[in-house]
């Protein structure tokens, strides 16, 4: 455990006594900071709940620039957060039930706060409670006249836009972190990843991303065994068919099955039930108090209107700008191919040997540059939108930047496919963005990042006298985790290959298993060790982008039967049973259809949820009911 420099103010009341505790994250204030305005700081956070304070556990941190807050909680205020948030904990009876603080003797380990808590829980319900305290009435900060501080206005979010609040982030817990790192990549093998260890240490956010991570990349290994099995049978028709008939089946099991999972995780992880109203506000979202309908709390309020207004008229043309300049690229790009072609036939030299492949290389990395650049002007929009919850921030920032990823990644493919109909060119394309895109993330996830960090370690001469404040620092001297929209964009992406154009280069699938097994490490490496540690984030699935990755599968049946039948094969069969263009196309399109409603039938056979947690959830409901007395006074009605 990781205690704070000396020692803490003893903490009495109802549920707990506690003389020390954990750490759990830090404030760093600017080095130049007014006293009376770190003391001011410090009293807010420390103020008692019988005032409407937080009750937060501050420590100084007895550094020599005295610019560092240690924070920490009492059991009391971390448990009453879990119920204000909706988490599910495992009861007495053995049955994940939203946690309530009144009743909290009917909980496992509700008097064990590391039992009862992971250290992300912890962690995340303390971030909570810094960022949503707020100005009770109009003030000033002290030792600074000019800020102005009103009513409702979030007081750490306001102190860090006006950089008197530099950072704020979570501590690392080094034994922990050892534990876990010995587990998770250390080592090499291809044993499980610890999957739950994960969500305890870095929270449910990142756990469903690696675990997703870890299934999509098995159940690659299926179409791998396939690609080599096709291989024997060359450039027959029946390779076409097989391949693509399965690319269309395995897209909607896959993702079926994943639904599945993430339920049951999302069960164990208490977050399967949380309802959208409990959802914490973003700190970020600007309005006018209101009290909330449902809860009858005061609460920010912004009018949807004015949220659909500046999506219609600021931020559709932009992206459609965007889109311009995407479909630009693609255009030079043919242009650069064809000069390139036609180079190629005239002289066999080496020279014109690499200037065929220069265009594919050129175009790849001109789609990476305008997807950073998209994706930091889609950011800023949605920011502009002002969302109220940082899953609706996520869902609107998702949904733009996939319309121009999908353009940008899959256009000229399609392109290929559709309009040109070259198969061998799609081959060419596809090969050059698998081995290149994944090579350039790699170089920006891991490489350039882990550099710099080294250089700045090296840099790095002055050292202070006390070892714990010296940690501390070097843990908020990392450079910001960016969060892990990326890598599910890369997923996608990754997808998307797979299920819409595998079929014409099947070894498709065996380069992204090498590559997501290296993936797994890097992600896990830069997320332990370069990059300082993230606040957790509860969620119950990986969000928007499961919808993104099933329209993808349907998406799979129109490409897949489409490139079946402009494959050389197709068209020889076609031709020596004399089979009019316009049968065939009467044939490829109820076969197109026929598939779609396979695909629908078989999401709609399996379920999202299992049988046994459906009855498990229905359980309980029941006791619930019967705990408020609901089931009692509706018996009674019955008898009647």
């Amino acid at each position: 455990m990781r205690q704070a420099m000396g020692s803490w103010t003893a903490i009495s009341c109802s549920c707990c006594q506690m003389d020390s505790i954990q750490t759990l994250a830090v404030i760093q204030l600017r080095p130049n900071i007014k006293p009376e305005a770190k003391q001011w700081l410090m009293a807010l956070l420390e103020a008692p709940a019988t005032i409407g304070g937080p009750h937060i556990l501050v420590h100084p941190g007895e550094d020599n620039e005295g610019h560092i807050l240690l924070l920490s909680a009492t059991e009391c205020l971390l448990l009453q957060a879990t119920e204000h948030l909706g988490y599910a904990k495992m009861d007495c009876h053995g049955f994940m039930r939203t946690f309530c603080y009144s009743s909290r003797t009917n909980f496992l380990h509700s008097d064990k706060r590391e039992l009862f808590l992971s250290l992300s829980e912890q962690q995340f319900l303390l971030k909570y409670v810094v960022e949503n305290l707020k100005v009770q009435a109009e003030t000033y900060i002290p030792g600074y006249p000019d800020c102005i501080l009103y009513p409702g206005q979030h007081v750490v979010h306001l102190l860090q836009k006006l950089k008197i609040v530099v950072k704020f982030y979570p501590l690392h817990d080094k034994p922990r972190l050892d534990s876990l790192k010995t587990r998770w990549y250390a080592q090499l093998n291809l044993a499980p990843q610890p999957i739950d260890a994960i969500c305890s240490y870095f929270g449910e956010s990142v756990a469903f991303y690696f675990d997703f991570l870890g299934y999509f990349t098995v159940s690659l290994m299926s179409m791998m065994l396939l690609s080599y099995f096709c291989a024997f049978f060359q450039d027959s028709l029946d390779k076409y068919v097989v391949f693509a008939l399965f690319n269309i089946l395995w897209s909607t099991i896959t993702m079926e099955f994943w639904k599945r999972h993430s339920c049951v995780q999302a069960y164990f992880w208490g977050t399967l039930q949380w309802k959208s109203y409990l959802k914490p506000c973003r700190v970020q979202f600007r309005g006018t108090l209101t009290k909330n309908a449902i809860t009858g709390k005061w609460e920010l309020y912004y009018p949807p209107w004015k949220r659909v207004l500046r999506v219609l008229f600021v931020t559709l043309p932009i992206v459609c700008l965007f889109l311009g300049l995407t479909v630009d690229g693609m255009l030079i790009f043919l242009y650069w191919e064809k000069w390139a072609q036609d180079q190629y036939h005239k002289s066999n030299q080496f020279f014109a040997t690499i200037m065929l492949y220069l265009p594919s290389v050129i175009h790849t990395f001109f789609m990476e540059i305008l997807n950073a650049l998209y994706k930091k002007t889609a950011a800023a929009l949605t920011e502009w939108e002002n969302h109220k919850h940082e899953s609706t921030f996520q869902n609107y920032l998702t949904v733009k930047v996939l319309l121009f990823r999908f353009l940008n990644c899959f256009g000229l493919l399609f392109y290929i496919t559709f309009y040109l109909q070259d198969v061998h060119l799609l081959k060419k394309r596809l090969s050059s963005l698998l081995i290149v895109s994944q090579t350039i993330n790699q170089v920006n996830e891991f490489l350039l990042p882990y550099l710099q960090q080294k250089l700045k370690v090296g840099f790095k001469s002055q050292v202070g006298t006390n070892p714990f404040i010296d940690e501390v620092v070097s843990d908020g001297d990392l450079p910001s985790f960016s969060g892990l929209f990326d890598d599910y964009m890369e997923l996608f992406v990754q997808f998307g290959y797979v299920s819409l154009f595998s079929c014409v280069y099947p070894f498709t699938a065996a380069l992204l298993i090498l590559n997501n097994i290296t993936e797994i490490r890097t992600d896990a490496f830069k997320l332990c060790q370069v990059f300082q540690k993230p606040f957790p984030e509860a969620a119950d699935s990986i969000g928007i982008w499961q919808v993104a990755f099933e329209m993808l599968g349907y998406f799979s049946v129109i490409t897949n039967c489409f490139l079946i039948s402009i494959s050389p094969e197709v068209q020889a069969f076609c031709e020596e049973y004399e089979v009019g263009p316009e049968s065939f196309l009467l044939y490829m399109l109820g076969a197109e259809h026929l598939l779609i409603i396979v695909k629908v039938v078989v999401a709609f056979t399996i379920p999202d949820i299992p049988a046994w947690l459906k009855l498990k959830m229905m359980q309980v409901e029941y006791l619930s009911q019967k705990a408020t007395g609901q089931h009692n006074e509706f018996q009674a009605f019955l008898e009647v």
